[in-house]
C-alpha cells in the first residue's frame, strides 16, 4: 500500500481524541497555522503536522506505554529529530480532561519555533485566538507529558480515557 492509500486509511480509523484535536486545528483554526493530518514522514505518519514549525503533535492510548510501544516511540523520535521535526506527545486521558491546556502547549510550541504569535491567513477561521504576549508572564508550566528516558511514566490504569472506576476505596 502507498503512503497515500495507508495517510487515507489512517485518517478514515482516527481515534475520536484525534478526531477532536482535528477539528481544534484545521482549516487555519488554530491562529491561522496550517496542519495536515496524518502527514507522511519517511515510514512514518503523523497524527497532525505543521510544516511552518515543523512541529508534530501526537496523541497517545494505553499502547504507547507498553514496552514495544515506547520502543517504537524512540525510534520514530530519533528520526524525525533528524529531520527537524519537533515532536509533542500528550496522553488521550491530557486532551480529554484539560483541551485548554494542551491547545495553550501547542501554541507555545509553534510561537517558540516560528516566533510568531498567529499567521493572519483565514482570521474568519480562527478558534483559537492566543493571549496576547504580554500577559504571559514568566515561564509556562508545561503539562506533564511523555519523557524520553527509560523511567516514563505509565498511561492510567483505566486504559487511557481518565474513566473512574466503581468499587470501594481504600
Amino acid at each position: 500500500m502507498n503512503s497515500t492509500a495507508r495517510a487515507r486509511q489512517l485518517r478514515r480509523h482516527q481515534t475520536n481524541e484525534e478526531k477532536e484535536l482535528w477539528r481544534a486545528v484545521k482549516a487555519g483554526r488554530f491562529a491561522g497555522f496550517k496542519f495536515r493530518r496524518q502527514h507522511p514522514a519517511g515510514k512514518y505518519f503523523l497524527d497532525c503536522y505543521c510544516p511552518l514549525a515543523r512541529l508534530a503533535v501526537e496523541l497517545d492510548g494505553f499502547q504507547h506505554g507498553l514496552p514495544e510501544g515506547i520502543k517504537r516511540d524512540e525510534e520514530r523520535e530519533a528520526f524525525l529529530a533528524e529531520q527537524d521535526i519537533e515532536v509533542l506527545r500528550f496522553w488521550n486521558h491530557q486532551w480529554n480532561k484539560n483541551r485548554e491546556g494542551v491547545l495553550l502547549e501547542i501554541w507555545r510550541a509553534l510561537h517558540r519555533r516560528t516566533g510568531c504569535v498567529k499567521v493572519m491567513r483565514k482570521e474568519q477561521n480562527h478558534r483559537f485566538v492566543p493571549p496576547p504576549p504580554e500577559q504571559l508572564i514568566g515561564e509556562p508550566k508545561p503539562l506533564p507529558r511523555r519523557q524520553t528516558s527509560s523511567a516514563r511514566p505509565s498511561p492510567p490504569s483505566d486504559g487511557g480515557e481518565g474513566a473512574k472506576t466503581k468499587g470501594a476505596r481504600g
